[in-house]
């Protein structure tokens, strides 16, 4: 009989063992890198695919337990997931892969508490009593996409073999209401997934029932007889349709299976799951590289504290510095070192822990000390760490026993014991007072505040009845009875939003307050008046506290404080603290204000005011200017020599005036970088440092600053706000590759360090590829980069073509807000592009405008457009009032 090419292979490898699938290579690999931005991998940067003679080595030295593990997910185990398994070194590691194997598949299926292994296991239950062998083609789709909708045996055994038509409502890859058909080949004794071939009569050989053979084996006179004189197989089509019962539900079957015929055997393809989230357990856990350089280390533990019932086991290890690679970013040289832990207890897994350290490279100790402090009940442990040098890859593993001591109470902490006593005691007096107060407790600290947000408050004094809540100057809630707590929902995109909090007494009069703005940046110079933060009957002499945050390397040079417009005092040193007095005539109505102002002559003074004995909460007025980033493109280079009098402004399509107008070349500069250091980045992470490290030596001028946000599976800051190019670079250099890629997140977090600040802003957002990651969506990233109006500059490095939302997305971003996106191959294009933004940001313009009077804060999304008499200007496509 006939058989294509494919389904031989697949009756040679159900016929194998189980767990040979998983040699199989994908069916699309992904294209070829050139050299260029190759480089020697760093050990344990991926994981190495097994041979079929060390799988069956590893597999024989299991435990029983996980042997019969990979049995039983055989189907649904990618061949990345079974190596990464198999170069697992102990029982505890791989009852940890275990348990991220289905939460991996319960992210995928959209399900929690793994609800889908439950499935799984009942439904291979299931197989093992309906088919013939787990391995079968029908035990297998069983597996992967469960019971079918409707069966079909088909008995039409004069024409036909043994058929089985399975029908499904959906089948990824193959759509909705898909027929399958399995038949049992001749001299066969189980259903097999019936696979066409481009050639319509071989394939329908094999359905042929054994009286039929004829036809199969191309008689040129028997398949006369059997089709009454013709040779055409579609006579023996038409007899299936009359002669079968089940005649044409067989032939839509065979249709749709030819029809589908090169997308057949995914279905026996496990679930795709992110190849990150398999490989992250190798940098979790403590896993010897045999090929990685060796260091030497010294170890030693010592109990010196405990914190309730636990005791801290701290462990120092020094490692020689002359073993450790110095990384030079930009003339920054840094040593780092990466830490994982495991801490195991009668031969379980207890906790596991990583760490990493950043030595500067003018550290003189010659051994660099690495101090990990745990918190562990008295007990006996193990400890299980490996150290890796992140620049060499050079590795050592430590091994010690852990006698974890009970650590008694000592006269210091007897001390520390009274001192938590006589703060209790203290806020307990305070909150027994008769004066009236009222905090927030501000939710999150600095940090975004977004979705829905427990608002906390602190009553002191036994006056307060009720609280009323208001946020953005709109009362939501009133709560009459402690606690006086609020769930707020702040909304999907961060904000800037004001809550304020009112206490009322037993006459619903007004009595105290308090109020905070959250979501406002990390601009690090702050000032923000503490008390009197509401004051609805305040009289006479009034103590008015203020905190100020001065940013790094900065100096205050002073804070005043005005009633009103009248300044009443000029203060130089902590604590800023001053009695005011508040007049009794007009009601007392008025406001305090507090400016703080750098020894700095090109910084701007801030300021904060609070309102004082006004007969309601006042609605604020939120009249701000809106500043348009301007760049003039005339044949596609920037110009920067244009007058006011060369632009237009139009808001929703009406001409607006023009009330700020700045040329850039010598106002100061904001910029950040948020740099993708996903795994995928590894081959091009030195590149990009470099390139990095030169755009800021060439953009940054005197009086820039610039921040470094790297991103893999969340964003975090690595250099915050600074003037220096020095610690640019420093923060460039601490930068190192893995894990997925939060870009969206990365997106709203960068420009979240924006807030509040004026004058000419830029965010560069470099990417290899697709976002993995993030909790936040591509529409709310966007949104809230259409709020912070920042223009951002994609650059997008080694995504291919096919990856058209990918680009499609980095482009939105970048039109949305007056930037630009560009796409390279390899890492050493990007200086070019580098060169290409600084133009551009050295060539601009900041136009501003205030909205029409009737145009209202929070009112919706309003377009904008600028216009010139020669070329083409790009700017943000909008904003929020």
């Amino acid at each position: 009989m006939k058989r294509t090419a494919l389904a031989v292979f697949l009756t040679i490898a159900f016929a194998t063992t189980t767990l040979a699938r998983a040699d199989n290579p994908p069916a699309a690999p992904p294209p070829q890198e050139k050299k260029a931005d190759k480089k020697p991998q760093p050990p344990g940067a991926g994981i190495r695919k097994l041979s079929r003679r060390e799988r069956k080595d590893k597999i024989a030295k299991l435990d029983e337990k996980f042997r019969q593990f990979l049995i039983d997910v055989e189907p649904i185990m990618l061949p990345t997931e079974l190596d990464t398994f198999l170069v697992l070194e102990t029982d505890p590691q791989r009852e940890i892969f275990v348990e991220e194997f289905w939460h991996r598949r319960d992210v995928y299926a959209g399900t929690t508490n793994r609800a889908f292994k439950d499935q799984y296991y009942d439904r291979l239950e299931d197989a093992k009593t309906q088919f013939k062998q787990v391995s079968s083609d029908r035990a297998r789709m069983y597996l992967l996409h469960g019971a079918p909708a409707e069966f079909v045996t088909v008995d039409c055994s004069r024409l036909l073999q043994p058929i089985q038509i399975w029908k499904y409502l959906y089948v990824p890859g193959l759509g909705h209401n898909t027929r399958l058909l399995f038949y049992i080949p001749r001299n066969g004794n189980d259903y097999v997934l019936w696979t066409p071939s481009m050639d319509t009569q071989t394939s329908l050989a094999e359905l042929v029932a054994q009286e039929q053979m004829a036809f199969a084996d191309g008689d040129s006179g028997a398949v006369d007889k059997v089709f009454n004189g013709s040779a055409s197989p579609y006579t023996y089509i038409n007899r299936i349709q009359v002669e079968c019962k089940d005649g044409d539900e067989i032939l839509k079957a065979i249709g749709q299976m030819q029809q589908n015929r090169t997308d057949i055997v995914k279905v026996f393809e496990p679930p795709e799951v992110n190849p990150e989230d398999v490989r992250k357990i190798l940098r979790s856990v403590v896993l010897a590289n045999p090929d990685a350089p060796k260091l030497t280390a010294e170890f030693a533990v010592k109990y010196p504290t405990k914190q309730g019932q636990r005791t801290d086991a701290e462990m120092t290890i020094l490692v020689p510095r002359s073993q450790i690679a110095v990384k030079e970013v930009g003339g920054a040289q840094m040593y780092s070192l990466d830490v994982v832990g495991e801490v195991l207890r009668d031969e379980q897994l207890w906790e596991k822990y990583r760490y990493r350290f950043d030595y500067p490279s003018d550290i003189k100790d010659e051994k660099l000390p690495i101090v990990i402090d745990r918190l562990l009940r008295p007990n006996d442990y193990r400890a299980r760490i490996k150290v890796t040098d992140a620049n060499s890859g050079a590795e050592v593993i430590l091994e010690q026993d852990l006698t974890v001591p009970e650590i008694f109470d000592t006269p210091a902490t007897n001390a520390n014991k009274q001192e938590a006593t006589t703060t209790v005691t203290e806020l307990k007096k305070e909150a027994d007072a008769k004066d009236a107060r009222l905090r927030i407790v501000p939710p999150n600290g600095e940090e975004l505040v977004n979705g829905i947000q427990k608002i906390e408050t602190l009553v002191t004094g036994d006056a307060i009845k009720g609280v009323e809540f208001w946020l953005d100057g709109k009362k939501v809630a009133v709560r009459r009875s402690p606690p006086y707590t609020l769930d707020l929902d702040f909304g999907n995109v961060p904000q800037s939003r004001r809550i304020r909090v009112v206490g009322l007494d037993s006459t619903d009069k007004a009595i105290a307050g308090d109020d905070v703005v959250v979501n406002t940046g990390t601009d690090p110079f702050r000032v923000r008046i503490l008390s009197p933060r509401f004051a609805p009957n305040l009289r006479g002499r009034t103590r008015v506290e203020v905190d100020v945050k001065v940013p790094e390397g900065k100096e205050l040079d002073n804070v005043e404080l005005y009633w009103n417009e009248t300044k009443v005092a000029t203060m130089y040193d902590p604590p800023f603290v001053q009695t005011v007095t508040i007049p009794a005539d007009n009601g007392g109505v008025g406001y305090i204000r507090a400016v703080a102002k750098l020894k700095e002559e090109t910084s701007t003074p801030i300021e904060d005011v609070v309102m004082i004995n006004t007969p309601a909460y006042m609605e604020e007025l939120n009249v701000h200017l809106v500043e348009l980033p301007t760049t003039v493109l005339v044949n596609g280079k920037p110009q920067n020599t244009l007058d006011l009098s060369a632009f237009k402004v139009f808001d929703e399509g009406k001409p607006v005036k023009i009330e700020k107008f700045e040329q850039v070349k010598n106002l100061p500069l904001s910029i950040g970088l948020a740099i993708d250091t996903s795994g995928s980045m590894q081959p091009r992470m030195d590149e990009a440092q470099k390139a990095a490290a030169q755009f800021f030596d060439n953009v940054m001028k005197k009086g820039d600053r610039a921040f470094v946000v790297a991103f893999d599976s969340q964003p975090q800051v690595v250099q915050k706000w600074s003037p220096r190019v020095a610690d640019i670079h420093a923060g460039l250099a601490k930068l190192r590759a893995e894990e997925y890629t939060a870009m969206y997140d990365a997106v709203v977090f960068s420009l979240y360090n924006f807030l509040g600040m004026k004058g000419q802003k830029a965010l560069v957002l470099l990417s290899d590829g697709k976002d993995t990651a993030s909790k936040f969506s591509f529409e709310q990233a966007l949104e809230y980069a259409r709020r912070a109006a920042v223009p951002i500059y994609a650059i997008g490095i080694g995504i291919r073509p096919s990856e058209v939302d990918v680009k499609y997305k980095l482009n939105k971003f970048c039109a949305e807000t007056g930037g630009n996106a560009y796409y390279i191959e390899h890492a050493e294009d990007l200086g070019r592009i580098y060169t290409d933004i600084q133009n551009e940001l050295r060539s601009q313009y900041i136009l501003g405008f205030y909205p029409p009077n009737d145009v209202k804060p929070g009112s919706k999304w309003r377009e904008v457009n600028v216009q010139v008499g020669e070329g083409k200007a790009k700017t943000i496509r909008g904003y929020y009032p």
